[in-house]
């Protein structure tokens, strides 16, 4: 039986646009207590983040001052740098209610 989140994230590359390795520390320090069974990406570049990470229930891809925030690989919200991890975080725990009503 799968417990808490699993967190995937890409391992970087020259397309990399913001700090993967932080924000991926910072999500996987705010989701730590989530006791639900959540598939959540953190990667590097809007370009192939959400298709490479389409697997995963919700995922953020950083691009140049801004990223994208999917589920399943689909975009569904571009968000300036600055609010992405508020935002990504909202997210997350909008999926997580909608998977207790279901």
């Amino acid at each position: 039986r799968r417990r808490g989140p699993e967190l995937i994230s890409c391992p970087t590359c020259a397309r990399t646009e913001i700090d993967v390795i932080k924000l991926a520390q910072e999500v996987e320090e705010r989701v730590r207590n989530i006791p639900h069974p959540i598939k959540i990406a953190v990667m590097g570049c809007a370009v192939n983040g959400p298709g490479e990470a389409r697997e995963a229930d919700v995922g953020i891809a950083g691009g140049k001052g801004k990223a994208v925030i999917f589920r399943q690989g689909k975009k569904i919200r571009v968000v300036a740098e600055s609010e992405m991890l508020g935002a990504f975080l909202e997210e997350v725990y909008n999926l997580i209610r909608e998977k207790n009503v279901e």
